[in-house]
C-alpha cells in the first residue's frame, strides 16, 4: 500500500511540474516584454571626454563671445629716442583673465594714432623663472613697433599677470590655441583701445586696423599659430621662427627625454590619453585641408630645439595637400594652393643667430606686402 500511494505521489508531482512548463511556455512566448533583461538593450554609459571640446573640428565650429576689449594696465617701459612704449594689457578668455605686453610708437607731436596694422606675437617655451610680459618677442616686437606695428603678446595663462591655466596637462596645452583665437576676436570687435587711464600718456586711445591682423610665431608659438589658422580658416599672413610643426603627440615626446625620469611619467600620460582619444583630432598635419596662406617660415640647419627636418616634412604634406587640390574636381571644395616661402640658414640656431637681422627684415618686407600694401 505505501509503494502505491508512493508511485501516486510521484505522478502527481511529475504532473504538476509538467503543467507549470506548459504555462510558463505559452506565457513566455506570447509576453512582449522578456521575463530575464536583455542586457544589449540597456543604455550604455559613455564615459566623459572633456577635451574633445579642443578636437579640431569642434573648435571649428565653436561659437567665440568677446563681452570687451583689451584692457591697459600701465606702462611697462619707454623708449623716448624712437617713441616706443610697452603697456600691460589684459583681456578675457573663456573666464579667465590674460595679461600680454602691447609695444606701440606714438608720434608725439600730432598726438593722433591713426588705424594701425597689428601683429600677435605667440613665444615658444619659457621657464616660469624670471618671467616677464614680452619674454621671447620683445626684441622682435621693437622692430615692428618702430616700423609702425602695434603687436600683442600674449604671457599665456600661468604666466605674467594671467590667471592660472588648467590643472589637466593637457587642457593647458590644447587652450592656448583658444586663447589666441579669442585676442584675435576681441581686437576684431573691439579695435580701439581706450589709454585714458594712463596718466600724461601722450594720446587718449589707439586704434587697431581689424582687416589688418598678422601673426608671428616661434618654435611652439610656431605650432599654435598653424593651430589658429586651421581653426578658424584664415589668411592671416603669417611667420614663423623655428617652428615646432612635428605632429602631435611626437611634438611632446620629444622634449621629454630632457626631464629627470628620462620622459617616463610623459609617456605613461600619453598612453592614457590615447585611450580615449585619437590624437589625430589634435595634430596640426591632419588638417592641412583647412591650412590656407601667406605664411613664411624661416629656419636653421643647427637648431636643436626645433628640428629643420620638421619643417621640412610638414612642407612635403603641405605639397601633397595642393596637389589635391590641384586635382579636386568639386567647385564647393575648391581652394587655392597654401602659399608658404621657406628660407633655411646654414649653422641657424634656434633663436637664428647670426641671420636674426636678416630674418627680421623678410618678416618687415612680408608683413609690408599684406598689412600696408
Amino acid at each position: 500500500m505505501k509503494i502505491k500511494n508512493l508511485i501516486f505521489i510521484c505522478l502527481l508531482l511529475l504532473l504538476a511540474s509538467c503543467s507549470s512548463f506548459i504555462i510558463a511556455y505559452f506565457y513566455l512566448k506570447n509576453e512582449k516584454t522578456p521575463l530575464i533583461n536583455d542586457l544589449s538593450h540597456q543604455k550604455k554609459i559613455e564615459k566623459p571626454l572633456p577635451l574633445l571640446q579642443y578636437s579640431f573640428k569642434n573648435l571649428s565650429q565653436k561659437e567665440f563671445v568677446i563681452k570687451q576689449g583689451l584692457q591697459i594696465e600701465k606702462i611697462l617701459s619707454e623708449d623716448a629716442k624712437t617713441g616706443t612704449y610697452v603697456l600691460l594689457f589684459k583681456y578675457e578668455s573663456q573666464g579667465r583673465n590674460i595679461s600680454g605686453a602691447l609695444n606701440v610708437k606714438i608720434d608725439k607731436e600730432t598726438k593722433v594714432s591713426a588705424k594701425q596694422p597689428v601683429i600677435i606675437m605667440l613665444r615658444g617655451y619659457a621657464p616660469i623663472e624670471n618671467y616677464y610680459s614680452g619674454l621671447g618677442t620683445k626684441n622682435a616686437a621693437t622692430v615692428f613697433a618702430e616700423n609702425d606695428y602695434i603687436t600683442l603678446a600674449p604671457d599665456f595663462l600661468g604666466f605674467g599677470e594671467s590667471d592660472a591655466e588648467p590643472s589637466d596637462t593637457w587642457e593647458a596645452r590644447f587652450i592656448k590655441t583658444v586663447n589666441v583665437i579669442d585676442l584675435i576676436k576681441t581686437i576684431q570687435i573691439f579695435p580701439e583701445i581706450d589709454l585714458s587711464q594712463l596718466e600724461n600718456f601722450p594720446i587718449k586711445k589707439i586704434a587697431i586696423d581689424p582687416n589688418k591682423i598678422g601673426i608671428w610665431g616661434h618654435s611652439n608659438g610656431g605650432q599654435i599659430a598653424i593651430s589658429v589658422l586651421e581653426v578658424i580658416n584664415s589668411n592671416l599672413p603669417t611667420t614663423l621662427w623655428a617652428p615646432v610643426l612635428a605632429p602631435f603627440p611626437y611634438s611632446v615626446l620629444y622634449f621629454s627625454d630632457e626631464y629627470e625620469d628620462e620622459g617616463k611619467e610623459t609617456r605613461k600620460y600619453l598612453s592614457l590619453f590615447e585611450e580615449d582619444y585619437d590624437v589625430f583630432d589634435f595634430s596640426i598635419s591632419k588638417h592641412l585641408d583647412q591650412l590656407n596662406g601667406p605664411i613664411q617660415i624661416q629656419h636653421g640647419t643647427n637648431d636643436d630645439s626645433a628640428l629643420v627636418s620638421w619643417t621640412e616634412e610638414f612642407l612635403a604634406k603641405v605639397d601633397l595637400e595642393n596637389e589635391r587640390r590641384a586635382t579636386d574636381s568639386s567647385v564647393e571644395s575648391k581652394k587655392p594652393s597654401i602659399e608658404i616661402d621657406f628660407y633655411k640658414y646654414s649653422g641657424a640656431n634656434h633663436n637664428l643667430q647670426p641671420n636674426w637681422n636678416e630674418a627680421v627684415q623678410k618678416d618687415l618686407n612680408f608683413f609690408k606686402k599684406y598689412l600696408f600694401d
